[in-house]
């Protein structure tokens, strides 16, 4: 029903993630650093997905099992 539906408008973002070029993948850190105690995460990190939504979770997943795992 075009009454009830809430208004809503489309963004196009062309520049929303780097270009995946091999050079810029090569840059893309680890969820390890050379602290013990010290982990990455974000969609910038290296997981194998582009820098998206998805990338950031599965980062963030990442980072939190090398806590834990670095816990025990």
């Amino acid at each position: 029903d075009p009454r009830t539906m809430p208004a809503y408008r489309i963004v196009k973002e062309k520049r929303a993630t780097f270009a995946q070029t091999p050079a810029a993948l090569a840059c893309r850190p680890g969820t390890r650093t050379c602290w013990r105690n010290a982990f990455l995460a974000g969609d910038w990190t290296d997981t194998g997905l582009p820098a998206t939504i998805e990338g950031a979770l599965r980062s963030g997943f990442a980072a939190a099992e090398a806590v834990r795992a670095a816990l025990h």
